[in-house]
């Protein structure tokens, strides 16, 4: 590995003297505490002696007891932490493996230890997830001498990555060993666990101080006065804790940057530049997995092996979004990773330990170090006998889940036949890839519309709906969730410096300014897709009209628009009743609940016309089964008073969230159905348009 790798940048030297300032500051203020505590002890004690010297009787005798308990209560509360146990970390989800069942993954981590020049994990461990870390027993101890660091890596991350990606990774872990300020790190970690203790570990101190001052009301006196000393050692240490952490998140996001360099050294940029924009996209295959098998606990379902399913939605996630496949795995771009997360924003988050993707991969790039691995193939692949390991790993994922019955398995081809279906089930046709995903139909028409037609011959779908477009609808997305988040950070919401928008730097203070501009954007994009809109209305219409389905289009545009217009009136009126609710699920003092029951009972009268209008209704009649009814049957049956007496009643807020969660599912699911109705008629069209050209050739 290049030395010149392993020198560390002057910011991170910089950060790092803060890191150590931060840690001082902690001690002198630690040292002090305990000066001004062993003094008030003094204090008290002389109190309490010039108390029984004065005047000698029961009562300056309980008076001198309180000086002294709470003289003792003080100073016990700033050393109580070294009487604190260490909790038991759970590793029931591990699986530790050896160089003897799995020679060929130990021989890729012996050629990064000898290239980082670092330790060998003293263990390895395999979890479940998309993930790859190193940890160690902490103690006291481990400030001061060196502790073998344990190695863990998910299944979930070596079933989306190739070997040569999993050596850059595990090198990036490795290269933290390298670093000194790893010590920094333990003594932070030290630091923070003390100053947490004192701040909100204190249940057993607070059985301590309640069962002293309640032998006596004149300790009871005393005990306050300890409790107020005690907040202002608190006040205290919450502005230490601040300093030390925020200039400690600073060192970490240094750290990643320097670990990087050591992988990019080891195994070469790209590697780990194609990893870090992947895992994300991996993270939520996974999740989509570990999802469906939560719907299946009721049905007493369970995997007998997850990831066989892992890669086949990681592979179908990839297709759907038309990216690129390199050796069995999707490629990501910047841009590409941008989309796949909706933002042009980098925080420059002060809290954040990590630095963002864009940032650590723009760094990368810098770099430019070429790959300098000779694995080929995914890294899942270098296990042995890895079906046998998938199958432990699930089984660990899923032990403590509660089955009425043994649970009977799910193979992979039940599960993409699931999915599909699922797919088919829940999605658009194909045909318009994902313009309705997030948006609706045009639906500014009228019956005359269809009797009187504007044809329009030039039109044409695949330039209405095209890369360009779609583009379009994703600038859109991005702009409204940035001029969201900016929105946070000028009102304060957010707390940053600064932050990167689209490549360049701005500060906290020209959110305003951003969130003016994105306003524009969303009203540009958002009159060119309702052009686009409105052309695909009169492509269809031609398309309808020449093919003598003209009735048959402006019945579902008809149904689908009414549809429209009350989808926008429900929604509200869901939205008004669960903002006025929301103090329900919240500790909340009798008065104010007295007052927000007024206005729940304000937003409640339209609700429930609204579930009338939906029980009446034609367009929900297969949405609503006898269940359903029974539910909103039982709602509509009584004016419902939710508090009373100081008390909330449970049985009827459980009736008002019932109906709230099924209208919303209604809803949801009549408007889906009809809008996709529509879809798969126009799209039915457009196949009927395909088929005539090629009995025309």
């Amino acid at each position: 590995m290049q030395n010149n790798v392993l020198k560390v940048s002057e910011n991170f030297r910089k950060m790092a003297f803060r890191s150590i300032c931060s840690i001082l500051l902690f001690i002198l203020t630690y040292i002090i505490l305990i000066a001004l505590g062993i003094g008030v002890v003094f204090l008290c004690g002389l109190a309490a002696y010039g108390v029984l010297m004065i005047y000698p009787s029961f009562i300056t005798g309980m008076i001198a007891l309180g000086f002294v308990g709470m003289g003792f209560l003080i100073f016990f509360f700033l050393i109580k932490f070294i009487f604190s146990g260490s909790k038991k970390v759970d590793r029931s989800h591990l699986v530790e493996i050896t160089k003897a069942q799995q020679p060929a993954l130990f021989n890729l981590i012996s050629e990064i230890v000898t290239e980082v020049n670092t330790d060998f994990p003293k263990k390895v461990y395999i979890s479940a997830d998309v993930n790859a870390s190193v940890f160690y027993d902490s103690n006291f101890w481990s400030m001061f001498f060196p502790v073998r660091k344990n190695l863990q890596i998910g299944l979930g991350l070596m079933n989306a990555i190739s070997a040569t990606e999993l050596k850059a990774i595990l090198a990036h872990e490795f290269g933290h060993f390298s670093q000194r300020s790893m010590k920094v790190g333990s003594y932070v970690h030290h630091v923070n666990k003390v100053i947490y203790n004192m701040l909100y570990e204190n249940e057993g101190y607070n059985s301590i101080l309640g069962g002293w001052s309640n032998i006596s009301a004149y300790f009871a006196l005393f005990a306050k006065g300890s409790v107020l000393v005690i907040q202002g050692i608190q006040y205290v240490l919450t502005k230490v804790y601040t300093v030390l952490n925020l200039n400690y998140m600073a060192l970490s996001r240094e750290m990643e940057f320097h670990a990087d360099a050591v992988a990019a050294s080891v195994a070469g940029s790209q590697p780990l530049v194609n990893s870090l924009l992947r895992l994300g996209f991996a993270d939520q295959s996974l999740n989509i997995v570990f999802n469906y098998y939560d719907g299946k606990i009721q049905h007493a379902q369970k995997p007998l092996n997850l990831y066989p399913q892992h890669s086949f939605l990681l592979n179908r996630m990839a297709a759907l979004e038309e990216l690129p496949i390199q050796d069995d795995l999707p490629i990501l771009s910047v841009d590409s990773y941008k989309k796949f997360n909706r933002t042009k924003l980098v925080l420059d988050d002060q809290w954040s330990s990590h630095p963002s993707t864009e940032q650590r991969v723009e760094k990368l790039k810098a770099l430019n170090e070429p790959i300098k691995s000779t694995y080929s193939g995914i890294a899942i692949d270098l296990l042995v006998n890895k079906e046998n390991l998938q199958e432990q790993i699930t089984d660990r994922v899923f032990l403590h889940v509660n089955y009425e019955v043994a649970p009977a398995t799910v193979g992979l081809k039940e599960f993409i036949d699931d999915h599909k279906k699922d797919e088919e089930d829940n999605s658009y046709p194909t045909i318009f890839k994902s313009y309705y995903d997030d948006r609706d139909p045009y639906s500014d028409y009228t019956e005359d519309d269809f009797e009187s037609p504007v044809l329009d011959q030039l039109l044409i779908f695949d330039e209405l709906i095209n890369k360009e477009t779609l583009g379009d609808i994703n600038s859109l997305n991005t702009a409204k969730a940035d001029r969201d988040t900016l929105e946070h950070i000028h009102n304060g919401v957010i707390q940053i410096e600064t932050f990167d928008y689209d490549g360049r730097k701005y500060d906290a203070i020209d959110a305003h300014q951003l969130v003016t501009f994105l306003e524009e954007e969303i009203a540009r994009y958002t009159d060119i897709l309702n052009k686009k809109d409105c052309d695909l209305f009169r492509y269809f219409l031609n398309k309808a009209i020449a093919q003598d389905k003209l009735n048959g289009f402006k019945t579902h545009s008809l149904t689908f628009q009414s549809s429209s217009k009350n989808i926008q009136v429900q929604r509200d009126v869901y939205a008004n009743l669960a903002e006025a609710t929301i103090f329900m699920q919240n500790t909340t003092p009798f008065d104010e609940i007295i007052q927000n029951m007024v206005q729940v009972k304000k937003m409640e009268k339209p609700f429930k016309e609204q579930i009338k209008f939906l029980l009446e209704g034609t367009l929900y009649e297969g949405h609503i089964d006898d269940e359903i009814r029974a539910i909103f049957e039982e709602y509509l049956s009584k004016d419902w008073k939710y508090f009373g007496n100081d008390l909330y009643f449970n049985q009827e807020v459980d009736v008002l969230y019932k109906a709230m969660f099924n209208f919303s599912v209604v809803v949801f699911k009549s408007h889906f159905k009809l809008k996709k109705s529509l879809l798969e008629f126009q799209a039915s069209m457009l196949d009927n348009s395909k088929s005539l050209s090629e009995v025309d050739i």
